[in-house]
Parts: structure tokens; sequence; C-alpha cells
């Protein structure tokens, strides 16, 4: 094995380089955790403060549809995905006459997407959904198609701002993107208050509490994508719109659309499968307690999500040092995480919900307390091996077992007998999420084994 001045060179540009990554992630992370801070405080101010308001039906109903606001993450057929690892790559090795191709290509597929939501609204009142969520009250049923149909309308708000968003973080400049979080949050809590004053409606509430941020994510942040990278405005932009950049998009992001479906149908079928199986009014009291519990799913989450785009781009420069020193480092984090957090919500949790909403209607028991918790430290290491697995832009395996894996244990959730309690459902869906994250682990290892042995071939040349 021969060390030379070559080599030490490299070793020392991948620490300088390494060190720039951590910075910028670092700095992109401070601001995420403060904007979901802030999206958290609304949602927790938000209980009790509508509650009462709306009622449990009709906040039940708001849940319910709320979580199809995950729907982001996947009613972009993946372009989302597919831009952020083209641009990344792009990026890293210099070629932004590509990158801009593979913007433009993918902000005016966006607006086809968005056009196409805006049209399906129409078809919405002649959907039969009052019947399907099995609804009580003449409230209820008079806000169902307006409050879908709002619902529908952040989706495709959310599509464009995930093309500005995905753009800022393959440039890893994420934090602005916060920064404008952190604004609507504040506007957001603020109008909370008005709209319950003034008895607004779901459908207002549906558009400040999920609609706001991306609001403010279209109008300002192509302001300040334009400033900060002026390469990326071209003049005639739709000259370089082209069918060939596109298809490459797809090709990933048609991987990371399934696995981005798989997470979906983990996380959120439980609220559709108490709906459907218990009645709207029994999902109120797993949505206040899954509100507590993403308190910390979401800050460990967001504090990962900035490495995704710094992997990426040590991998594009074959810096994998970085990445298995990465990986050791967030594994140490997600560890201690997962122990402290759960056993802060076993012993504590029933007591915050209580003091939180002055409920004790929605105080959940020991069971659903219990398998709640194991859900959320499951996710804890679902945010872990993605964070690797998506930078490493291995998106087949999370697409093809996780889907599989989400359907055959969302069947057996709702094969459950009505006669066992609610947490039976979070319990079968939460084996599924523990499956998938096993197999996530064994792709992980074998990802960093072929990399580490990548590094021991180049030294002993």
């Amino acid at each position: 094995m021969r060390f030379d001045k070559s080599f030490l060179l490299i070793f020392r540009r991948s620490e300088n380089e390494g060190g720039e990554r951590y910075r910028r992630a670092a700095l992109t992370s401070v601001f995420n955790i403060a904007s979901q801070f802030l999206q958290l405080a609304t949602g927790l101010i938000s209980v009790p403060l509508t509650l009462n308001y709306i009622g449990v039906e009709r906040f039940g109903l708001w849940m319910a549809l709320s979580s199809s606001l995950t729907l982001l993450a996947f009613s972009d057929f993946g372009l989302g995905i597919g831009l952020q690892d083209k641009l990344s790559k792009s990026i890293a090795v210099g070629n932004k006459k590509l990158a801009i191709e593979f913007f433009y290509t993918a902000a005016s597929f966006a607006a086809i997407l968005f056009l196409l939501l805006l049209l399906s609204l129409l078809l919405i009142p002649l959907l039969n959904i009052k019947n399907l969520l099995s609804l009580q009250t003449q409230e209820a049923v008079a806000e169902i198609v307006p409050t879908t149909q709002m619902v529908v309308l952040v989706i495709g708000i959310g599509i464009l701002a995930g093309i500005v968003q995905r753009t800022f973080n393959s440039l890893q400049d994420g934090f602005w993107i916060a920064i404008l979080q952190i604004a609507a949050r504040i506007s957001s809590l603020g109008l909370l208050f008005v709209a319950v004053h003034f008895k607004w409606g779901l459908p207002a509430l549906v558009l400040i509490v999920g609609g706001l941020s991306s609001l403010a994510i279209i109008f300002f942040g192509p302001v300040i994508l334009f400033r900060a990278h002026p390469w990326l405005f071209v003049s005639k932009a739709y000259k370089l719109i082209n069918s060939a950049a596109l298809l490459e998009i797809l090709k990933v992001g048609s991987a990371g659309l399934l696995a981005s479906v798989a997470i979906y149908l983990v996380n959120n079928s439980i609220f559709a499968l108490i709906s459907m199986k218990y009645g709207v009014a029994a999902v109120t009291q797993y949505s206040v307690l899954n509100k507590l519990l993403t308190i910390p799913t979401f800050f460990l989450t967001y504090l990962f999500l900035p490495l995704w785009p710094a992997i990426s781009e040590a991998k594009a420069k074959n810096d994998v040092a970085w990445i298995l020193s990465l990986h050791l480092k967030i594994l140490k984090t997600t560890l201690f995480f997962s122990v402290f957090t759960s056993t802060l919500f076993l012993i504590f949790g029933k007591e915050v919900v209580f003091v939180w909403t002055r409920n004790q209607a929605v105080v959940p028991d020991f069971d659903l307390l219990f398998a709640s918790v194991f859900f959320m430290a499951i996710g804890f290491w679902n945010s872990l091996y993605s964070t690797i697995l998506n930078g490493l832009s291995r998106f087949n395996g999370q697409a093809s077992y996780g889907v599989l894996i989400a359907i055959s244990f969302c069947l057996l959730a709702w094969l459950v007998p009505r006669e066992y309690s609610v947490a039976s459902i979070v319990w079968v869906v939460g084996g599924g999420y523990a499956l998938r994250c096993v197999l996530m682990w064994l792709e992980t290892r074998q990802q960093l084994k072929k990399l580490g042995s990548s590094v021991k071939h180049e030294r002993n040349i």
C-alpha cells in the first residue's frame, strides 16, 4: 500500500468538502427544526382550540382528510424526488447546462399536474364521500365537499412548491425554504385564532394549516433562488424543456414514488382503517396522541433531511470516507433518540395528553399508548435508513418490498375483528413498518459494505 503526497491532498480536500457539507446541512437543519417546531406548535395549539369549536366528529373528519395532504409525497409522480437526485448529481460534477434542463423540464410538468388537479375539483361533488366516512352530524355532511376540494387544491399548490423546494435542497440551500416556512407558519398560527373566532369553517382551517407554507414558497422562493443562483435563470426557458430530461427524472422518481407510496400507506392507513372500522369519531383519540408523538419524529426527520443531497454529492465525488463516517454518527443519534423519547412517552404520555387537551375523552389507554410509541420508534429508524439509501439513489428496494409490505399489513389490519381495540390496528401496521425497516437495514448494510470495499481497493492501488 502506497501513500504519497497526491493521496494526502485528496484526503485533505475530502475533509474540507466534508466540513462544508456538514456546515450547510447543519444550517438547514437548524432552520428546518425551527420551522417544524412552529408547525407542531400550530398543531398542538389547534387541537384544544378547534376541538371544542368544531366538535369530535368534525375534528376527526379534519384529521382524516388532512392526512391526505401527505399525498404531496407522491402526487407529482415522483417528479420532485427524481429532480433532486438528478440536480444533485449534475451540480456536483459541475454540469450546470444539464441541471438547467432538468429544472425547467420538471417545472413545466408540475404546472401541467396542477392544472389537472384544478379540473378534478369539478368531479368531487359527484362522489359519495359522506357515506364512505360514515358521517353523522349535519355540520360534517355540509362541509365534506368544500373541505375535500380545499385538500385537493392544497395538494396542487404543494406540487408547484415542491419543485422550488427540491431545487433548493439539491443546491444544499434548503435553509431558505425553512426561513420562508417559518414566516408562513407564524402567520398561520395567528390566522388560526382568527378563523376560530369568526367561525370560517373546515375549508379555511385546511388552507391555513396545510397550504400557507406552500403559497409562501411559490411566491417568494423563485425570487430568492434566482438571486442566489443567477445561472439558473434563462430567457426562453421553454426551449430547454425536453422529453429526454423528463424521462430521466421520472425513471428515478418512479422508484422514489413507490417508496413514498409505501411509507404513506404505513403512516396514514391507520387513520382510514380506524375511521372505516370504528367510525370517524374514533380517529380523534389516536390523532391527538399521534400529534404529540410526531414532535420527536419530525425533529429527527428534519435533522437528517439535509444530509440526503449531501450524500448524493459525496457519492458523485466518490467521497466514500465521509459517507461511512456520517453513517456512524447518525446511527448513534438514532439509537439515543429512540431509547430516550420512547421511555419518556411511556411514563408521562397519558398525563401530557390530559394536561394538553383538558379532555379526558381523548386520553389514550395504555395499549394504544404503547402501540403508538412503538410505531414512533420504528419511524426513527426509517428516517435513518431512508436518508442513507435516498442519498445513494437506492429507491428500488424501498419501492418493491415497501409497497408489498404496506399493502399486506394494511389488509391484515383490516381483517382484525372489530371486537379488538383500536390499538390492534396500530400494532399490525406497526409490525409491517418494523419489517420494512429490517429490510432497509440489510440493504443499507450491503451498500455501505460495497462502499467500504471500494475505499480499501483504491488505497491498495
